[in-house]
């Protein structure tokens, strides 16, 4: 549940506006799922320090002192002492570090269960157990889809938001959308205290920390299909970063392991908008890492999309049908 919309953009600055356009929206959005549904979603804006350990990189300020904000106003290079200052508990190879003190922080477990009531206090239903293995419908027009029971459930507009199974579901009805699974494998150590007070990432690691506990340690990026099991290659590549960074970490006790599934696009930026020659079919999908964050924007875009046929122009880049290729798997850190 990482809020952090300038980080994981992939040098998509239509993915970067998209994300800083959503997080302005994250205040009010949780204040009235809270108010409707009575479920405390830990809200937080604890600031994101993204670390820098490699020498290197080629994109590092070479004097802290006169270099201007790294991306967005308010954010502040950092020396190695001012990290260490920040985060005691960051002990290892640490040159310096971007803090970035708007970005903010979800429960995403949550948040699902909140969004599930909420839908069901406007009257709204969600069929739990009950796959979808198709699209229906005829003459250019989807009228709705089939369950794997073989139940066909009419619908007068489909908005396909299938997550990291969108692309197999269009692909049975013949439609082009490469959304593939990335696996992440995640780790929770078991503390009360918190051993760092900002969400830290460094390359591919994040570090979490929830307001009462755990501490949330991620992420792996596997392209290994639908296998969404935890391994140790996995767990020793997270604990591994997790250590150098921060070596009393080791001592922490695990509370869990757990592994999910991304819905990643080729070029990183989400599928929104109608889908070419679908009337009433609308995608929703392969946000990446950036999901949860771009949830509220999302569903405002699509609902104005469906509603009042109205198309955003900060949709444009992330229309169906304009882009093509093979997703790479190479990028920062997030949850």
């Amino acid at each position: 549940g990482v809020l952090a919309p300038d980080w994981n953009v992939h040098d998509q600055p239509a993915l970067a506006e998209l994300a800083s356009a959503s997080l302005a929206l994250w205040p009010d959005w949780v204040a009235e799922l809270e108010d409707w549904t009575g479920v405390g979603l830990n809200f937080r804006r604890d600031g994101l320090l993204n670390l820098w350990v490699d020498p290197e990189a080629s994109h590092l300020p070479r004097d802290l002192a006169t270099e201007p904000p790294p991306r967005s106003p308010g954010q502040q290079w950092l020396g190695a002492a001012e990290v260490r200052a920040l985060e005691p508990g960051l002990t290892g190879p640490i040159l310096g570090g971007v803090l970035s003190p708007d970005d903010a922080q979800v429960d995403n477990t949550r948040l699902a269960p909140a969004l599930v009531r909420a839908l069901s206090l406007l009257g709204g239903r969600i069929l739990a157990g009950t796959p979808v293995v198709a699209l229906t419908g005829s003459r250019g027009r989807c009228t709705g889809v089939r369950t794997a029971a073989g139940t066909e459930i009419a619908a007068g507009a489909v908005v396909l938001a299938a997550g990291a199974w969108s692309g197999p579901l269009a692909a049975a009805s013949g439609i082009d959308l490469p959304v593939v699974p990335w696996r992440g494998q995640m780790l929770a150590f078991d503390t009360v205290v918190r051993p760092v007070r900002h969400i830290v990432f460094c390359g591919e690691l994040v570090l979490v920390p929830r307001p009462h506990g755990p501490l949330v340690v991620g992420t792996t990026l596997e392209d290994v299909g639908f296998d969404a099991r935890v391994t140790l290659a996995g767990l020793h590549e997270v604990l591994a970063r997790a250590v150098r960074i921060a070596p009393g970490l080791g001592d922490l006790p695990l509370a869990r392991t757990w592994a999910g599934l991304r819905p990643g696009s080729p070029d990183h930026l989400p599928y929104l908008g109608p889908v070419p020659g679908w009337e009433g079919l609308y995608a929703a999908t392969g946000h990446g890492r950036k999901g949860i964050l771009l949830a509220p924007l999302t569903g405002d875009l699509v609902a104005r999309l469906v509603l009042e046929d109205a198309v955003d122009p900060r949709m444009e880049p992330c229309l169906v049908g304009h882009r093509d290729g093979l997703p790479s798997l190479r990028g920062g850190a997030g949850a």
